[in-house]
């Protein structure tokens, strides 16, 4: 007998699932591609506008415009702050003015305008606009407004000191601006005024033949004034008929009194300075496109005689000196940290050296000269703590890894190593000058921003974790300046817009999409390949989110085209409320995202990407715990 053998038919394959945790190592740009593991934590290959946690990554908030500085036309070159107890301001800078920036009624400037774009002007040549910054000009009759600033302390005063490289630098006494001149600017009272005087004019006494020239002029009443004077040649004699080389007359009335003091270079002036630092309390500067830093002979002052201290024998690639620097270097357990005088070359060199007069022999001497890479402008550092972290060409150097290390090795100790590729390619695309570096730590951010690249690309920053070490890239923000200040991070840029960041859910009112594209994986079978069937972003947000999701192959990092919008409303936002039952100041709950749907594609390697646009004034903070996937596998070789 013979019998027929029952066909069997194919069990389906059963769906695998796999979980993408959320990358809190952060964004990683040097990765071996086929070992994603090697990277301690779960990374990302793309990590746009999310910000890495300890516990999740989180979608950034938006930027929101401070003010406008004059008229727009020129860009915000600097943004510096002064700190004295409970006297606390704000300023910021085109190239030709310094603006007090502290409080701003209106963050727009806007003229009324015709169809052809001119100024609607009236008979008497008014015209309709509003300056959202004017009257807030407290300095101005500059070329350059790359100030390089540092506060000072003295026995006495607390000072900002400015210098440019341009123009003559100012010293700020907690009130107002003063140039910085030899000899410092002093107030004399003047009476019996004829003629008024003019700023910028010469005066000369008739009586003492000493002359001066006048800063300001601060108008009185019944024919007096003030005067601030600088450059004066000797004293003037109370009572002594004093004249203007532009047609002022009065009478001396006392005598002058010093406002505030000014450092005397010899032959050279403030305006010859390019960057300034404090060291073991004592002033430094850096003279323009040269290799000699000046110093205050005396400690605790602001003015007074000045020595210089040559590098050119110590720097041997050449260049110029680019700044300075105090650092503290961890030194044995019983001597704790040592405190450190750096200068940094143009061309990547840093010498090193202890002491705290370089006019003593026995107080000051060269620890070594180190190279470190090129670095990117001399606004390219910050301090972590008593370390300092450069940015340059091989990336973001601590300083205590470059004086163990040669500069052929030091890339693998940069702070911004996980990122090694994109920072080579920035330097390469974006040029190695004009970066900008600062330290946020009331967010735990380490930015740095470089400069716009010409041609419309989008500009970035590259941001790290300060705690975790973890990077991320922000699209959409540009600075040419940045300052944290008062807890909050201010940055400007072109139009002479200032920013205040992560706050609200727009760009300044514009749509702006985070992205994140984990570390593509085989799967544990890297000779199958892999069909996606669905998968979930599980994220926990302001509300119910429009996220996107796609399934990404083989190392493809093109998530196609951000999703629309995800508009919040909420009982609790502004103008939304309803009296009397709507709570002011309440959480707003957090909504769990974890839907399902369908990601089709197929592939050997394999990731998740998940992008969502904040739209609305609430921000989004859409917060990523995991991604999920579920996907067949096919036989081992298709």
């Amino acid at each position: 007998m013979t019998y027929a053998r029952r066909q069997t038919r194919p069990k389906p394959r059963k769906s695998q699932s796999f979980k993408f945790p959320a990358p809190v190592a952060g964004w990683v740009a040097n990765r071996n591609l086929s070992e994603p593991g090697s990277v301690e934590g779960p990374g990302a290959a793309v990590l746009d506008n999310f910000f890495p946690k300890s516990s999740s990554v989180k979608l950034r908030r938006g930027k929101q415009l401070y003010c406008t500085l004059g008229d727009g036309s020129s860009p915000c070159l600097s943004l510096f702050s002064y700190m004295n107890g409970d006297n606390q301001k704000l300023f910021a800078a085109t190239a030709d003015k310094i603006y007090h920036i502290t409080s701003v009624t209106f963050p727009y400037s806007w003229d009324m305008i015709t169809d052809e774009e001119a100024l609607i002007v009236t008979e008497n040549g008014d015209w309709f606009g509003v300056q959202g910054t004017e009257g807030l000009d407290i300095a101005q009759g500059f070329t350059s407004g790359k100030w390089s600033v540092v506060q000072f302390a003295t026995s006495g005063d607390v000072y900002l000191i400015g210098v440019n490289g341009s123009d003559t630098g100012f010293i700020f006494d907690g009130d107002d601006f003063f140039p910085l001149v030899k000899g410092g600017v002093s107030s004399q009272h003047i009476d019996g005024v004829t003629d008024a005087f003019q700023d910028g004019e010469i005066v000369t006494g008739g009586t003492s033949g000493a002359t001066a020239k006048v800063s300001r002029v601060i108008a009185g009443g019944g024919g007096t004034a003030t005067l601030q004077l600088i450059d004066i040649s000797g004293p003037f004699t109370d009572n002594e008929p004093l004249t203007g080389s532009l047609g002022g007359e009065g009478q001396i009335d006392g005598a002058a009194t010093l406002i505030v003091p000014g450092p005397d270079f010899g032959t050279y002036t403030s305006a010859d300075m390019s960057y300034v630092w404090a060291y073991k309390n004592r002033l430094f500067f850096v003279r323009k496109n040269s290799m000699t830093a000046h110093y205050m002979q005396d400690v605790d002052a602001v003015g007074g005689a000045t020595d210089f201290f040559p590098l050119a024998g110590v720097f041997g690639r050449g260049g110029s000196l680019l700044f300075g620097s105090a650092w503290s270097l961890d030194g044995t357990a019983d001597a704790g940290l040592s405190e450190q005088c750096i200068f940094v070359s143009s061309e990547g060199e840093v010498a090193v050296y202890q002491g705290g007069n370089p006019s003593e022999a026995n107080d000051w001497a060269k620890v070594g000269t180190y190279r470190i890479g090129k670095p990117l402008g001399p606004r390219a550092h910050f301090r972590g703590g008593g370390d300092i972290a450069i940015a340059t060409s091989v990336g973001l150097v601590p300083l205590s890894k470059a004086v163990n290390l040669d500069v052929t090795s030091l890339a693998v100790a940069t702070v911004s190593y996980r990122i090694a590729d994109a920072w080579s390619d920035a330097t390469t695309l974006r040029g190695m000058s004009e970066w900008q570096c600062e330290i946020w730590s009331e967010q735990k951010m380490a930015i740095i921003a470089p400069p716009k690249l010409e041609g419309g690309a989008d500009p970035v920053m590259f941001v790290s974790n300060t705690e975790t070490g973890a990077w991320a890239r922000f699209t959409g923000w540009q600075a040419s300046a940045m300052e944290a200040f008062q807890g909050v991070l201010y940055f400007g840029g072109d139009d002479g817009k200032v920013f205040i960041a992560n706050t609200s859910g727009t760009d300044a009112g514009e749509v702006f999409t985070g992205k994140v594209v984990p570390l593509f994986t085989d799967l544990g079978s890297p000779s199958s390949a892999k069909i996606g069937t669905v998968g979930r972003a599980v994220t926990r947000a302001n509300g119910a989110t429009q996220g996107k999701l796609t399934l990404q192959s083989d190392y493809d990092e093109d998530t196609g085209a951000a999703p629309n919008a995800t508009i919040l409303t909420s009982e609790n936002s502004w103008g939304t409320g309803v009296w009397g039952q709507s709570v002011w100041g309440a959480t707003t709950p957090q909504k769990i995202n974890q839907e399902w749907e369908s990601v089709g594609g197929m592939g050997y390697a394999l990731s998740l990407g998940y992008q969502v646009s904040s739209g609305s004034i609430m921000p989004l903070d859409d917060e990523i715990v995991r991604l999920e996937l579920l996907y067949n596998t096919a036989e081992l070789v298709t």
